[in-house]
């Protein structure tokens, strides 16, 4: 077990939205090995909408769980104001529980640090991120001790809003990686292509539905998972090309069993402070294509595992496909080296880098 090192860091608070499965398993896991406390305070559990849309429910069986939407868990956890506590704040920018804690402690010698994606930068909406970013940056950024932006795409936000680039360590979502299933030689039969997500402009699919359409036709297949507002005009577009089928939302289970047949999956978003897709298509052996606006691109560091096209590009995402398309269905030994790469981005190398970058904290 570690107690972080030299640092006399002995209990962990990170605040969160909602307690969230992406989480899950790096958090145990942390205080499985952390020989302190390990903290969640969430204002409130997985909401409803997120259940509907397959979530799995989140259950911590060593992290305490404190509800922060009443005052009695607020006090309770900003009562932890000495050296010996790191808080790390999630939601900054969208959840006013979460800036009230972090206002509150910051006057106290508690370790303070955040752990966040980048938001959304739309053309209205953005500017006004980056500058409120900035002025937090101006007022408070000597009070961090640590900063986890998550993936490539938080760096970038987290150095726009004037983080020097050294401070930032580069974070992300880590969850247990399943044994890999059997996998015999695959059937004769069209290369199978798999997306999910809500069904809304962010998420890009129609730029994928019309990199598909310049796909020669045959040979290949495409299952789209999930519901949306978007989700009629996609399934009238799909239908027009044939090859194409809008499933609707499905339990997650059946979503993982679904990425286990696949032969590429794909996350076209035109912004993603994440996108778990890739942490759970690998997990599956299965290779994945995703845009650049993805967190989780950063898991794609080895080209056995797919491939990182620029978001919004119909063009560089219709070539990633026709090439995973020429390349045929995928056999147990490219599974195998796919399912490599998920190991080595599972929880268990995540906490011992978080406790190494707690432990070098000065």
């Amino acid at each position: 077990m570690s107690a972080a090192g030299g640092t006399g860091i002995r209990r962990l608070v990170f605040w969160q939205p909602i307690v969230s499965p992406h989480q899950r398993d790096f958090l145990e896991i942390l205080q499985a090995r952390h020989a302190g406390e390990v903290i969640l305070a969430a204002e409130r559990p997985l909401p409803a909408e997120r259940l509907a849309q397959g979530w799995p429910p989140v259950v911590h069986e060593r992290v305490q769980v404190v509800d922060v939407s009443g005052a009695a868990g607020f006090e309770r956890l900003v009562a932890h104001d000495r050296a010996d506590t790191l808080h790390l704040f999630s939601g900054f920018f969208s959840h006013p529980t979460v800036w009230r804690a972090f206002r509150r402690l910051v006057p106290s010698a508690a370790r303070l640090g955040i752990v966040s994606e980048a938001p959304q930068l739309g053309p209205l909406a953005g500017p006004l991120k980056i500058l409120r970013g900035r002025l937090l940056v101006r007022r408070y950024g000597d009070r961090f001790a640590l900063v986890l932006p998550m993936g490539a795409v938080g760096r970038r936000f987290f150095e726009a809003v004037g983080f020097a680039p050294a401070r930032l360590a580069t974070f992300g979502y880590h969850v247990a990686v399943p044994d890999l299933a059997a996998t015999p030689d695959p059937a004769p039969g069209p290369v199978r292509i798999v997306a999910a997500g809500q069904l809304i402009r962010r998420k890009g699919f129609d730029v994928l539905l019309e990199a598909l359409a310049t796909l020669p036709a045959g040979g290949w297949e495409c299952d789209l998972f999930g519901d949306g507002p978007l989700r009629r005009g996609l399934e009238t577009e799909a239908a027009r090309q044939g090859a194409t089928r809008v499933r609707g939302t499905v339990p997650h289970a059946a979503l993982v069993a679904e990425l286990e047949r696949a032969d590429l999956a794909v996350v076209p978003s035109r912004h993603d402070g994440w996108g778990m897709l890739v942490n759970e298509s690998l997990g599956a052996g299965t290779p994945v294509v995703c845009t650049d606006a993805c967190g989780a691109a950063d898991l794609l560091d080895d080209p056995v595992a797919g491939a990182v096209v620029p978001a919004g590009d119909v063009a560089a995402l219709a070539a990633a496909l026709r090439r995973a398309v020429e390349g045929g269905k995928i056999d147990g030994a490219r599974r195998a080296r796919v399912h490599a790469v998920a190991l080595r981005h599972g929880p268990e190398r995540a906490v011992e880098r978080f406790l190494a970058l707690v432990a070098a904290l000065r």
